[in-house]
């Protein structure tokens, strides 16, 4: 078992470091942008934890907290999921003469190991809970760790993203109940439920397969971005952890975000999220002359790379507007932003893509 093990972390650690290079650029930026941001966000998990566990938080509060939560949790595994299972290496391991139990313990020990914080904090929190009575006083929290379990599993098992559980109900949620008109158990049975259900079936294989007919670039490029997802998959993670600092900091100070930080927000969202243009060109290297024979005009090019992230800012904005309150003219900002960084990368590669995404964020601090 020893040697298993220590076989099972090499390959984890290499696929770790073979990663790394790819989005060295812009863990750099974050770096440079928020450094002093970087010692709080790892304490992020157990401030949303202290506002989840608390049996008197708004259920618009739980919804947004939980979701983010969970939603933060599935991409951290999601993008090791090669590392943790060794997939490149599967030829190999299934040639060892080693039990399924041996190999399904190993599985757990690393899905911990790359889950850390954000997948241990809200099992370390129930050993606190003292008698049970408090433990079925407090059952909402139970079960939103034996949920945290699930999108753990959801990550390694399945191949699509639960956006079911994940994107769709917490919406619902949030539009259909207001004030206390959910209960905080009532929501969380509803959403373990959810999980179990995808965790059999996948509802976006039926819809992918039964009524999208998306066009061959796009099928295409998709399957480009599952083939190696660890870029797109840590944009959208610190998108999401970048948004949710900035709600719990309003969360805690009780008030919206002045102009000047929602210009900051929205500039290094829109640096984040444009920058995918760098993994878009390199695509286009890779295949010239087989793009160029399906695609008439670099126009048409631009307009399918754009659409993507076009839709993620606009997201983002909707959320940020909805949630934290941001000005609507200055949410403009972040796909403008977008829109601008990906037009500069294809122009400028790495030479010069932030400045002018900077001089429209100054402008916009200007007005």
């Amino acid at each position: 078992m020893k040697g298993y093990l220590q076989l099972r972390v090499k390959i984890y650690y290499h696929e770790l470091r073979q990663m790394l290079p790819a989005v060295g650029q812009l863990i750099a930026f974050l770096l440079s942008i928020l450094y002093l941001a970087i010692s709080a966000s790892i304490l992020t998990a157990l401030i949303s934890l202290s506002v989840i566990a608390d049996i008197n938080t708004p259920i618009e509060q739980r919804i947004i907290y939980q979701s983010v939560y969970l939603f933060l949790l599935y991409f951290l595994i999601r993008i090791q999921k090669n590392a943790i299972l060794g997939l490149n290496y599967q030829h190999y391991l299934a040639t060892l003469p080693i039990p399924v139990k041996l190999k399904h313990i190993n599985t757990v020990l690393l899905t911990i190991v790359a889950g850390n914080l954000l997948l241990l904090a809200p099992l370390f929190l129930l050993t606190f809970i003292p008698d049970w009575a408090t433990f079925i006083s407090q059952i909402h929290f139970p079960i939103f760790a034996l949920s945290t379990l699930i999108v753990a599993w959801l990550c390694l098992k399945n191949q699509s993203l639960p956006w079911l559980s994940l994107l769709f109900a917490p919406l619902v949620f949030l539009l259909g109940f207001k004030g206390n008109s959910l209960s905080a158990v009532g929501f969380n049975t509803s959403l373990l439920l959810l999980l179990v259900v995808e965790a059999y079936y996948e509802p976006v294989l039926f819809i992918s397969n039964k009524v999208l007919r998306v066009t061959y670039y796009f099928q295409i490029r998709w399957i480009a971005i599952k083939k190696d997802p660890a870029n797109a998959l840590i944009r959208i993670f610190c998108c999401g952890l970048f948004i949710g600092l900035v709600a719990y900091v309003q969360y805690k100070i009780g008030q919206v975000a002045n102009g000047y930080v929602q210009i900051l927000s929205c500039w290094v969202l829109a640096i984040i999220i444009g920058s995918y243009q760098f993994d878009n060109e390199e695509f286009y290297q890779h295949y010239p002359h087989y793009l160029s024979g399906l695609l008439n005009q670099f126009r048409t090019r631009y307009c399918l790379d754009i659409l993507p992230a076009m839709f993620i800012a606009l997201l983002s904005s909707v959320a940020m507007y909805y949630c934290l309150n941001f000005s609507l003219i200055i949410i403009t900002l972040l796909p403008f932003g977008v829109l601008i960084t990906m037009i500069c990368v294809s122009k400028f590669n790495r030479s010069f893509f932030i400045i002018p995404s900077l001089l429209y964020a100054l402008f916009m601090y200007i007005l």
